[in-house]
């Protein structure tokens, strides 16, 4: 196997006596998942379950990683593939060194260890091994403390041994008293994981890939301190952008994901998944799916799918078609029993004449509950003009698509596939689907509840436009412009920061509109800074940073955080995407823009306090030195 570069030796590496895994290559772009394998019985297997083909579309490809999780001491290294998939395979691992011990001596049951596997790892043939460095019992005190050196001493060993790597330091490690405390503005785990330049050490030790750990797993972290979530969209976007940026600035090579979990504590919607993972593509363009606490119930997963593939689920509630994923505590039901009755539900929106719904797939996803046996039904979908919707056209008519429905059915869907597109006349027009009942049985239809989400997913209407690319992280550009576009040069633009007063104001376009509101939340400093050259020995800066709006020329600007609110960082020389120290800010209050007036700019200063033998960089793929924030700011294209 060619490794990408020398590898650093900071142990004496043991390779074992027996034939190196031979690792497979890595697709040169597109997007990568990451995904629990099928015999974890867990996030693949219930996918599978639910729609084989559309697991297949996504996971059946080289860039797609299938982890074998929480292996035991006891069980070898196993591959999870399915058979005939091009997928490759990984083993999981918590620990590089032997494993903790519980009062007894014996090693806690949930804990893998790369140097006790090794051996066992290369003559298994697995390719890949994935280092998750957690702030639980399955991973060492030392390891959580110097997670960087164990980072290092893993991806030495695996390498030595020709097997690949995935570093994935959580965010958990940055909890206050695992490595260090909360420091300058910080409130959440991410500003300090950003701090600690986790991202920047895992891609520093010469791993193929590198994961971010941005989906929550305890509880406490979504909606409270200690992390970002997914469903907090501006701080998701925060963290995975400038994590990637410090991991790219390392070495652009690595592959880059981040995480997304379907668990149901944390009330995520397949919506929720699908904004994030737009949002994040633009720099990290895969996803390790997981359905941690409850594999059982993937349609989150299956409809966040359908959605990236180009389908629109509407979910029945009552009569009615909505594309609001339900947030109901008691699903609503439609007997199954009555051979011969129909169930209609009309969506309440409007689609304009003249739309155009592209061929492809439809797919229904039913929930049923009550009784035994299975119902066949036939499932009708069209449009209609409101508000009567009696003069029905058919686009899939009666009898063309046939579904059975047993009882207790979890959500296995039917698909049926167009080949023609729809163009809609003169309207406007509402989507209906029709549950005609073939044979009856004695079960419900069930839905209402994210549990129990009955849903029809159709390709997207021409009129209606696919997710918003939005980034609440804006870029330092050359002549004082602010963008939400990762900046494209080459070489950098330099800000001297060597004398006191220096100041520099980056503006962004008229994008934010009258009565916006700017919420409280999380702002973040990532800088990248060279030493002057004027000494051998340069010392750091000390700035003031200074944030607000502006109208037209922004000569009258508005601050959000003053000059005296105490945003201040020393940035020091030959920072590769630091955000420390004093990199992160956190308000209190939102902020809401005039009325009357607008739209308006966004504005970003900064000012030396004290000046230092630095330049800060900015402007460029490899340095772009920029500032999150709990605003998403739309883009330019």
């Amino acid at each position: 196997m060619t490794r990408r570069r020398a590898l650093g030796c900071v142990l004496a590496v043991v390779v074992v006596a027996a034939a190196p895994a031979t690792a497979q290559a890595r697709p040169s772009g597109g997007p990568q998942w990451i995904i629990e394998g099928p015999g974890n019985q867990n996030a693949l297997a219930s996918i599978q379950q639910l729609d084989p083909d559309l697991a297949a579309a996504f996971f059946d490809n080289d860039g797609t990683t299938v982890l074998a999780g929480d292996a035991r001491p006891s069980e070898p290294p196993r591959k999870e593939v399915p058979p005939g998939w091009s997928a490759i395979a990984a083993q999981h691992y918590t620990s590089f060194g032997p494993c903790p011990t519980n009062a007894d001596g014996v090693p806690q049951r949930a804990c893998a260890s790369l140097s006790a596997d090794i051996g066992a790892l290369v003559a298994s043939g697995v390719p890949t091994a994935m280092f998750d460095d957690e702030n639980w019992d399955r991973t060492p005190d030392g390891e959580k403390a110097d997670v960087c050196t164990a980072m290092q001493h893993f991806t030495d060993l695996a390498h030595a041994n020709g097997i690949e790597t995935i570093m994935a330091p959580d965010q958990n490690l940055a909890s206050p008293g695992v490595i260090t405390s909360y420091q300058g503005g910080e409130s959440e785990n991410w500003q300090t994981y950003l701090r600690l330049g986790l991202a920047r050490c895992a891609a520093a030790t010469g791993t193929e890939h590198y994961h971010i750990m941005s989906q929550p797993f305890e509880t406490p972290w979504c909606g409270g301190q200690g992390s970002a979530c997914e469903g907090n969209e501006a701080e998701f976007a925060d963290f995975v952008t400038q994590a990637g940026l410090q991991a790219r600035a390392v070495d652009p090579d690595a592959a880059l994901t981040a995480g997304l979990s379907t668990n149901p504590r944390y009330n995520v919607t397949p919506q929720a998944m699908y904004q994030d993972t737009v949002n994040a593509r633009r720099l990290v363009p895969g996803m390790w799916l997981n359905v941690a606490g409850n594999p059982t119930d993937p349609a989150t997963a299956v409809q966040y799918l359908e959605l990236l593939s180009g389908l629109v689920p509407l979910y029945v509630g009552g009569a009615d078609l909505s594309p609001q994923f339900p947030t109901g505590s008691q699903p609503g039901t439609a007997s199954l029993a009555t051979t011969g009755s129909d169930l209609t539900f009309v969506s309440g929106a409007n689609i304009p004449g003249g739309a155009v719904i592209p061929p492809g797939d439809y797919k229904f996803e039913p929930w049923t509950g009550g009784g035994t046996g299975s119902a066949t039904v036939s499932v009708e979908v069209g449009y209609c003009t409101p508000p009567a919707c009696t003069d029905r056209t058919p686009i899939i008519g009666p009898g063309a698509w046939t579904a059975d429905l047993a009882a207790d059915d979890p959500g296995m869907v039917s698909t049926h596939r167009t080949t023609v597109p729809t163009a809609l006349p003169d309207g406007p027009h509402r989507l209906y689907l029709v549950v005609h009942v073939v044979a009856g049985a004695p079960c419900d239809l069930q839905y209402g509840t994210a549990s129990k989400s009955t849903n029809l997913a159709l390709p997207r209407p021409s009129s209606q436009p696919p997710a918003r690319v939005d980034s609440p992280v804006v870029f330092a550009g050359r002549g004082g412009r602010l963008s939400p576009d990762i900046p494209a040069g080459a070489g950098p633009a330099e800000l001297s920061l060597a004398r006191a007063g220096n100041a520099a104001t980056f503006v962004s376009t008229p994008s934010l509109r009258a009565g916006t509101v700017v919420p409280a939340g999380a702002w973040e400093f990532q800088y990248w800074t060279r030493a002057s050259g004027k000494v051998a020995d340069p010392s750091p800066a000390t700035v003031d940073l200074e944030v607000g709006y502006c109208g037209g020329a922004c000569r009258d600007r508005t601050p959000i955080i003053g000059a005296a609110a105490g945003w201040r960082s020393t940035p020091a020389a030959g920072a590769q995407g630091a955000a420390d120290p004093g990199g992160a800010f956190t308000t209190v209050t939102p902020t809401q823009l005039p009325s009357s007036g607008g739209p308006f700019r966004m504005y970003w200063t900064v000012k030396v306090v004290s000046p230092g033998d630095v330049d800060l960089l900015y402007d460029s793929a490899r340095t772009a030195t920029n500032v999150a924030t709990p605003l998403p700011m739309p883009a330019s294209h």
